[in-house]
């Protein structure tokens, strides 16, 4: 291994725009991100990719703040090792649960800058095991290009549903702009995304709700306004079942 990042926060917009490099280099997508592949671009949250040596990368960000996870590393018998679990090269792969990436890379980046005898074994094997973990646990071989009739349509939506949750988006509102069932449109987003609409919508609302509250001293009425609840009281609700901590006391945790 080279160097990693666990959990990289950047507070500022983040653009790689390189080529040539002569190792592998492996990114999470912890949050909302878009790359160029096969001359279009395609949005990414909760995908991991990885790019092969001497392969072209364009990636950037599309939320503030920012957070990937990463990892550039060689290995001599990593082509064989990859082709024979079916990990993909340049492509992008959801996965609903990062824990293998969690354990893996968090424990990378604790033996950094050790020199011990063991250490380019130790870290083959954390390695080898995250690779071998995905290869299982991701659900599809990734966002392919084109695979899908309503693709576009669906990344699209995804990409709205992040960057704009103060517009109250509900289901079926998203399935007549596409011209869909709201059923139907469930079904399909479900088998491209892994994730139901109703997951993301709740997800982007929090994302946008925790980032004012830890960014700004918005009253915690105007946050859930921002955030696309019309309700305070369902909001605070919402916020306390999937954060564990009411809006003010996440407010608090952040200015410790």
């Amino acid at each position: 291994m080279i160097q990693c990042g666990y959990r990289f926060l950047h507070r500022e917009p983040l653009r790689i725009d390189r080529s040539g490099l002569p190792f592998y280099v492996f990114v999470y997508f912890r949050a909302q991100a878009q790359a160029e592949l096969d001359g279009r671009t395609v949005p990414l949250h909760g995908h991991w990719i990885l790019f092969p040596p001497g392969s072209t990368q364009h990636y950037r960000s599309a939320c503030l703040p920012y957070e990937d996870d990463w990892v550039h590393f060689t290995a001599p018998q990593a082509e064989t090792f990859l082709r024979d679990l079916g990990i993909p090269l340049s492509c992008p792969v959801l996965l609903p649960d990062p824990s293998p990436i969690d354990r893996a890379i968090l424990s990378m980046q604790n033996l950094q800058g050790q020199k011990a005898a063991w250490m380019d074994s130790l870290i083959a094997s954390y390695l080898s095991c995250m690779f071998y973990d995905l290869s299982k646990l991701s659900p599809s071989i990734g966002v392919q290009t084109g695979s899908h009739r309503y693709y576009q349509e669906l990344s699209q939506l995804r990409t709205e549903l992040f960057s704009n949750p103060s517009a109250g988006t509900t289901v079926e509102t998203l399935a007549a702009r596409i011209g869909l069932s709201g059923s139907y449109l469930q079904a399909l987003y479900k088998t491209e995304f892994g994730v139901s609409i109703g997951e993301d919508i709740i997800r982007g609302r929090l994302d946008r709700a925790k980032y004012l509250l830890a960014n700004s001293e918005t009253p915690v009425a105007r946050v859930a306004e921002a955030s696309g609840y019309r309700c305070e009281a369902h909001f605070m609700r919402q916020f306390k079942r999937m954060t564990g901590m009411t809006p003010g006391e996440y407010r608090r945790s952040t200015r410790i």
